[in-house]
């Protein structure tokens, strides 16, 4: 990476030349003007938020590169340094989880940071200061990371999400499930969440004397049924934000793919990287989301097979007969539709865990029907008499 623009972004006292260089530039456009008051803006908030949580933000950078497998990187004295301040830095991640989400960013921007510095060096580097000696303590790669991560223009959004992740932490409440273990999570504006095994579900708790705030972080399924409301909820997963008025609809989500089918109402799905480029899910359609890809068009599924994984069934106008024969192959007990009943349809959503008589007697409610015991073992739904 050239080093032939740190006199002007990173000395703490640069030559006249460099200052009059760099305002030139500032001058020249507009648009750099403006970032580079952003990021002076944008630097001063971030640090005081930093220095109140996090112990090092250098030793943060260092421990991003370490963890990428870039340890030799850093110096003797910068490795010591970090053995030291990991105690700290894992108390930190506890107590605020989505630093795990800067590390990932710092270590994303510094793969394509390395490429886009050295092109644009290439581009506009003046020859007075390549050929200048430098005055200046050698600094070590993770040194100079930290410099650039927090300086230049690009990675003004890295200190923004810092800034946005660590206030969205507090008052939030994450709820983790072991494999094989389903739990119903119930949110303060009456939404849900059927929490499947093997997932974290992070939501805002109720905070006394304010609103509850309609946002949820998933890794792994959840089945959700939000509640009506003007303020839209969004989830966030690793690689798309889904935004929903109320509805029900599934989640898949991992840091590869996020998966989304709906049930009823209606849904935005976009990825991370692109906000503005979303798709608009109809009942009975799914959309994928793969890292930094856009979602997929929507397509029409069957809802039973693709929410299977939720342990539920769901039903959205389907045939009264397609129903009752998955019911009956799933508990393994004959349910006989009377022909009267042949070109009903229903919907709705039941636990896999319910008892089958339970589940018919409230399908039966519905169409004015009545559940009968029938001769051999089993069950006749038939019109009531």
């Amino acid at each position: 990476m050239s080093e032939a623009f740190d006199p002007t972004f990173f000395d703490d006292a640069p030559t006249p030349e460099a200052r009059r260089a760099f305002r030139a530039a500032l001058e020249a456009d507009p648009a750099l003007a403006e970032a580079y008051a952003r990021w002076r803006r944008v630097r001063a908030a971030v640090r005081r938020s930093l220095d109140e949580r996090v112990p090092d933000r250098h030793a943060l950078v260092c421990y991003a590169l370490d963890a990428q497998g870039r340890a030799d990187l850093l110096t003797a004295a910068e490795r010591e340094a970090l053995d030291a301040a990991r105690p700290a830095l894992e108390r930190a991640f506890a107590a605020h989880p989505a630093l795990r989400d800067v590390v990932r960013r710092i270590q994303a921007e510094a793969d394509d940071f390395e490429a886009v510095w050295a092109a644009e060096a290439a581009a506009t580097t003046p020859r007075a200061h390549a050929d200048r000696p430098s005055r200046r303590r050698p600094r070590s790669p993770a040194q100079r990371w930290g410099g650039r991560i927090a300086a230049t223009v690009s990675l003004v959004l890295f200190a923004a999400v810092v800034t946005v992740l660590l206030q969205r932490e507090r008052g939030m409440v994450t709820l983790r499930t072991a494999e094989g273990e389903v739990r119903l999570v119930e949110m303060a504006d009456g939404s849900t969440a059927r929490l499947m095994g093997g997932s974290a579900l992070t939501y805002a708790a109720p905070t006394k004397g304010k609103g509850f705030t309609r946002r949820a972080r998933l890794t792994g399924r959840a089945f959700f049924d939000i509640a009506p409301d003007r303020r839209p909820f969004t989830i966030e997963t690793p690689t798309a934000l889904t935004t929903v008025l109320g509805t029900t609809f599934g989640v898949r989500a991992d840091d590869a793919e996020t998966e989304v089918v709906l049930v009823t109402g209606r849904v935005s799905l976009a990825s991370r990287q692109a906000r503005e480029r979303v798709v608009v899910l109809e009942p009975g359609q799914r959309s994928r989301v793969a890292a930094d890809a856009l979602p997929t068009p929507p397509v029409p599924v069957d809802l039973a097979e693709a929410l299977d994984w939720t342990g539920l069934f769901i039903f959205r106008a389907a045939p009264l007969s397609d129903a009752v024969a998955r019911l009956s192959a799933h508990f393994h007990v004959p349910v006989r539709l009377a022909p009267e009943l042949a070109a009903d349809s229903i919907s709705g959503t039941f636990g896999q865990d319910q008892p089958l008589e339970e589940i018919l007697r409230t399908l039966a409610a519905t169409l004015t029907a009545e559940v009968r015991p029938a001769e051999g073992g089993g069950f006749v739904l038939a019109p009531s008499r």
